[in-house]
């Protein structure tokens, strides 16, 4: 077995393309390694298309065609009839991780403001780190005003860990003064500082 070099320092997109296809060729531990990766690759999309059939199902038969509740995480066009539906299948839970994350991102529109408490409650009762940062993205993505007192009350929620960082940035959005203060305050933290800095440094350039 001939093991091509390695060249030294950065690479080129292209060189390493090359590399990885001598590999391939000549070394036969990496070539299964590249298998077996690519193998569960295939198994979790599998299962991922699998678990959420019973969603899909169900909305399709609102009338929100879809193949995945990834399609509306992707579309631009408002879905109205689905959100019910999401949140049903989000509180009952039970679904992979990525499903759930999946499903709370789909929820992650403006419109969800109407299920703002249910949807707190998901989050401060999440089973799963899926469910914790899906609740997350919806709460700050659907946050109004109106909402500001519990977002501000969500970052003092230490067992909901790094996901509480999701609401620096709706903070910032909807707080007027109020928000920017918090957000400049928390510019030292440990858990919110990077994320505090970089949205206040963007807004300065804006």
């Amino acid at each position: 077995m001939t093991v091509p070099d390695v060249p030294k320092g950065p690479m080129t997109v292209e060189a390493l393309l090359t590399l990885k296809d001598e590999l391939l060729r000549s070394d036969p531990e990496y070539r299964r390694q590249v298998e077996a990766a690519a193998s569960q690759h295939r198994m979790r999309q599998e299962e991922f298309r699998l678990a959420q059939q019973p969603i899909v199902a169900d909305l399709r038969a609102s009338g929100t065609m879809v193949d995945s509740v990834w399609d509306l995480v992707k579309t631009s066009e408002p879905y109205p009839a689905a959100l019910p539906i999401l949140l049903e299948h989000f509180e009952r839970g039970g679904y992979p991780d990525p499903l759930m994350e999946s499903i709370g991102r789909a929820l992650a529109v403006k419109p969800s403001v109407q299920f703002w408490d249910r949807l707190k409650n998901c989050w401060l009762r999440a089973r799963g780190a899926g469910e914790e940062d899906g609740a997350a993205v919806a709460l700050a993505a659907a946050a109004t005003r109106a909402q500001l007192d519990d977002l501000i009350g969500f970052l003092s929620s230490e067992e909901r860990g790094n996901s509480r960082i999701y609401f620096i940035r709706p903070i910032l959005r909807v707080g007027g003064e109020r928000g920017r203060a918090i957000v400049e305050a928390l510019r030292e933290d440990p858990v919110f500082g990077d994320e505090s800095t970089a949205l206040l440094k963007r807004r300065r350039k804006k």
